[in-house]
C-alpha cells in the first residue's frame, strides 16, 4: 500500500515537471503575411485568457494522467477475474456520468457563446479543459476494454461490464464534443490537447510554441 501510495505521488510530482516547460512557452504571435486561422482565433482571446485556457487544458491532463495509470496498475494488480471486473464496471460507470456531463457542460458552453453571455476567451478556456479531460476519459476507455479482453465473458456479464458500451464511450470520447470543439480546442491550446502526456505529440506541442516565439 505504501509503496503504491509513493508511485503515485512520484508520478505526480514528475508529470507536473514534464508539463511546466511547455506551459511556461505558451504565447501566439501572428505572421508577417496573411493572417492564418489560428492567429484570428488568438487574437480574440486576451493573454491573460489564453493562458487560463493552457493552464485549465494542462491540469485536466495532468490529473487525467495520473488516473490512468492508477486504474492500469488497480487492474493489473486485482488478484482475481471478478475483482478485475468490478474495477472495469465502477471506472466506466463513473467515466460514462462524468462524459455525460462534459457533453451537457459543452451545450451550455456553445449556447452561452451564441447568445453573447460569456466571453471569447472564457469560452475557449473551459471548452479546452473539456476536451482534455474527454481525452483521459476516452483513455481510460481504452485501458478498460484492453483489461476486459482478458477476462472471461460470464465473469464479465456477473459484474456488469458490457464491452460494447465500452467501445461506445471510447469512441464518443474520442469525438472531443465534435471536430468543432476539438479544433477550437487546438487552436488556443496546440495539436496535442487531449492526446497523453507521454505521447509523441506532447513534445510536439512545446516545439511549436518555441518556434512561435523565435518567429
Amino acid at each position: 500500500m505504501n509503496r503504491y501510495a509513493s508511485s503515485i505521488t512520484l508520478m505526480i510530482a514528475v508529470l507536473v515537471v514534464a508539463v511546466a516547460v511547455p506551459l511556461a512557452a505558451a504565447s501566439v504571435i501572428s505572421d508577417d503575411t496573411v493572417q492564418s486561422e489560428s492567429d484570428v482565433a488568438a487574437e480574440s482571446v486576451a493573454p491573460g485568457e489564453q493562458l487560463a485556457a493552457s493552464v485549465g487544458a494542462h491540469n485536466a491532463e495532468i490529473e487525467g494522467e495520473v488516473s490512468e495509470r492508477a486504474f492500469g496498475l488497480a487492474v493489473a494488480n486485482a488478484e482475481t477475474d471478478e475483482a478485475k471486473a468490478t474495477l472495469i464496471a465502477e471506472r466506466v460507470a463513473t467515466d460514462e456520468t462524468r462524459l455525460e456531463a462534459l457533453e451537457t457542460r459543452l451545450k451550455e458552453l456553445q449556447d452561452a457563446r451564441d447568445e453573447g453571455t460569456i466571453s471569447e476567451g472564457r469560452y475557449h478556456a473551459e471548452v479546452a479543459t473539456v476536451v482534455a479531460e474527454m481525452g483521459s476519459i476516452e483513455r481510460r476507455a481504452g485501458i478498460a476494454d484492453s483489461a476486459a479482453g482478458s477476462v472471461p465473458a460470464d465473469v464479465l456479464s456477473e459484474q456488469g461490464v458490457d464491452t460494447d458500451a465500452i467501445e461506445s464511450l471510447r469512441e464518443r470520447a474520442g469525438e472531443r464534443g465534435g471536430a468543432d470543439t476539438a479544433e477550437t480546442a487546438r487552436l488556443i491550446v496546440g495539436d496535442g490537447v487531449g492526446e497523453s502526456m507521454s505521447d509523441d505529440r506532447r513534445s510536439d506541442r512545446g516545439n511549436e510554441s518555441t518556434a512561435s516565439n523565435d518567429s
